[in-house]
């Protein structure tokens, strides 16, 4: 347990990193409450809309996890369980950018959405560029199963965008010494590419011919829209006096149980309905806006990013049926949402391997 103990400044991190690295414990046959209750985490803190986790939670549950999983390269075996929503704002981002260049240049400063447990830099390449990642985090234990995590999230969110599960970079560079050949041998096999230890940084090259590949749904109007959304939500990180945001958090949390009224809303945010939209009119919106603007950035999501069914996505967005949700897109969009999931369906790529897929079914 690690509660009422000083805090250090490793800032915060989101949910879905955490529901990642909990579920690969599950397959690793880990207790998960034991995990959380380590970590001083509620099980409600998981369920949070647009919650966020401490660093010195996260990186006490990871320890915790590694410790327990007996798997070498257990953070490298998570990287199987990277979930979509980790890839919402910053793949739709990636999505509307015209390659996969521009794609990695603007998700790059919006990372701290998922969460402070490192940065990234590009540094110019001969064969193209190094894309590392500096940890922030401190514990020896944890570092390089991070490390492995973040860089394998990194290529996955590259194959996501184009919608290629064999595309790889030229060579993955670790600081860390070179592990047993079967060791290798998984990273090689997760990453498509040969793997370089002993290195000065923990760094992904990628080719400009990889980097130079257009990507299908590119839309720089829309593109806009979404670094103005996502530059709100990373300037309002931590900061709970925002109406609007506040709204919109609500919002998400409830369209999967059906059509929401204002005044439902209102309620979880100790206020009247009409209060509600009198205050949002003054931030220059109006609930009904900003309930549209949620449920067309979802729709994209789940339209391009998943293989959920029409219907399945008209009950995630709150809808009766999924005529209701063709009409309010088409309204939305001037087009069908079939003719965007055509363009645009991409799957989030698992990094399977002889190792991964072994993995899940052995004793660890």
């Amino acid at each position: 347990m690690i509660k009422n103990q000083n805090r250090q400044s490793l800032g915060t991190t989101s949910i879905p990193p955490v529901q990642q690295f909990l579920q690969a414990g599950r397959h690793c046959k880990i207790d998960v409450s034991c995990a959380l209750e380590h970590a001083d985490i509620e099980l409600a803190d998981l369920y949070r809309v647009d919650g966020r986790l401490s660093g010195e939670q996260f990186q006490h549950l990871l320890h915790y996890l590694i410790g327990h999983s007996k798997h070498p390269l257990f953070g490298l075996y998570s990287a199987r369980f990277i979930q979509p929503d980790r890839f919402y704002i910053l793949g739709q981002i990636g999505l509307h950018s015209t390659d996969l260049s521009q794609a990695l240049k603007e998700a790059m400063p919006l990372e701290q959405l998922v969460g402070d447990m490192g940065v990234t830099e590009i540094r110019e390449h001969h064969d193209g560029i190094r894309m590392i990642w500096h940890c922030q985090y401190s514990h020896p234990l944890v570092i390089p199963h991070l490390i492995d995590n973040v860089l394998a999230s990194w290529v996955n969110f590259a194959r996501f965008l184009l919608q290629d599960n064999q595309a790889k970079p030229r060579a993955l560079q670790l600081q860390r010494d070179k592990p047993s050949s079967t060791e290798v041998k998984q990273y090689e096999q997760l990453f498509g590419c040969p793997v370089q230890f002993g290195q000065s940084d923990n760094a992904i090259i990628i080719d400009k011919a990889l980097l130079s590949r257009p990507l299908p749904s590119g839309n720089l109007q829309r593109l806009q829209q979404l670094k103005i959304s996502a530059g709100l939500r990373l300037t309002h990180i931590g900061d709970a006096d925002k109406l609007q945001l506040k709204a919109a958090r609500v919002i998400r949390q409830l369209l999967p149980q059906g059509k929401i009224q204002r005044e439902q809303v209102g309620a979880h945010l100790h206020m009247a309905g009409r209060s509600l939209q009198r205050h949002l009119i003054k931030q220059g919106s109006s609930y009904q806006a900003l309930l549209d603007q949620i449920r067309h950035e979802m729709a994209d999501y789940w339209l391009t990013c998943s293989e959920l069914s029409m219907e399945e996505i008209a009950v995630q967005l709150g809808f009766s049926d999924a005529r209701v949700f063709f009409r309010a897109y088409k309204l939305w969009t001037g087009h069908t949402p079939g003719l965007t999931r055509k363009g645009g369906l991409a799957k989030i790529p698992e990094a399977r391997s002889e190792y991964t897929e072994s993995a899940a079914t052995s004793k660890p």
